[in-house]
């Protein structure tokens, strides 16, 4: 016998008819109680991280060892480093994942939309040189790299190879790996037209593997046997290939679990994956 027929029974031996009907609305109300509420768990913490493509897979396997089940699920998207910056501007997301420090123009953009940006440095790279298998080139000094990138040298004559022409694969614009490469390299000088853009590091090694003309450059945690890093000869080359990959946060919106996870990054565990998957751990904090 359901409820329903239990109230009628109950109105038809003597029961109060206005009493019926409260012991209705109270089963009502619990049955919607426990349909709503008692079955549904609490909604899961959130982090979203937007940016580099070189930090990408670095941060998904740092939060699948960090994020614990019905916890906080961390998000990873990779657009690239500059507009990751601009997502965190624009309060898009809780970090901005970047290969390249921020420019003086983006800190007053940000400051214009009441940002404050402050980076967290979670390891340390190396941007390498890559050409494919079949070029016999092992080392270049720094100027011939310039050179190539800016177009001012065409022929792989020059470097004691074949005459064909060389074809540079940059990375695009918004790319904090491009950036760098134009800072340390080129001096800031635009890379040459005609050339091969890619969107990522994963692009590059492509490129590279399948064109014996081609050289590119990325992230040393990226290279692979099927194609052959370049040593790059010349006055302080280490300090200029090396740099700092961050998190930038928002200190107007420096949630807790933004902070914990930070914090994170400074472990053992963390130190570790960070390391096995080709980066740098930095010096321990004191």
């Amino acid at each position: 016998m359901t409820w329903y027929h239990n109230i009628i029974c109950a109105h038809e031996k003597g029961g109060d008819m206005k009493t019926c009907l409260n012991h209705l609305i109270s089963l009502l109300l619990l049955a919607c109680c426990s349909h709503f509420f008692g079955c549904t768990p609490p909604p899961m913490e959130r982090i979203v991280i937007v940016g580099s493509t070189t930090m990408a897979p670095l941060l998904e396997r740092l939060a699948a060892d960090y994020q614990r089940p019905g916890q906080e699920h961390i998000m990873i998207e990779s657009p690239g480093s500059l507009a990751g910056i601009r997502a965190l501007i624009q309060n898009e997301c809780d970090m901005a994942a970047s290969s390249v420090p921020v420019s003086s123009e983006l800190i007053g953009e940000a400051k214009k939309n009441n940002v404050h940006l402050k980076a967290f440095p979670v390891c340390r790279d190396r941007i390498v040189p890559i050409v494919n298998t079949a070029n016999p080139v092992n080392q270049l000094p720094v100027t011939a790299l310039k050179n190539i990138f800016t177009g001012h040298t065409s022929s792989w004559l020059s470097s004691g190879w074949t005459d064909s022409p060389i074809q540079p694969v940059v990375r695009q614009t918004s790319s904090g790996t491009c950036r760098m490469w134009e800072q340390m390299i080129l001096d800031d000088a635009a890379p040459s037209s005609p050339h091969i853009p890619v969107s990522s590091n994963s692009g590059v090694l492509a490129a590279v593997a399948e064109n014996r003309y081609a050289i590119g450059y990325v992230s040393h945690a990226y290279l692979n046997l099927e194609v052959k890093p370049v040593q790059v000869t010349g006055k302080d080359t280490e300090a200029r290939l090396e740099r700092t990959l961050f998190l930038y946060v928002n200190t107007h919106r420096f949630s807790k679990k933004v902070k914990a996870f930070l914090t994170y990054l400074h472990s053992g565990p963390a130190r570790k994956i960070i390391a096995d998957s080709g980066f740098f751990p930095l010096p321990h904090m004191k």
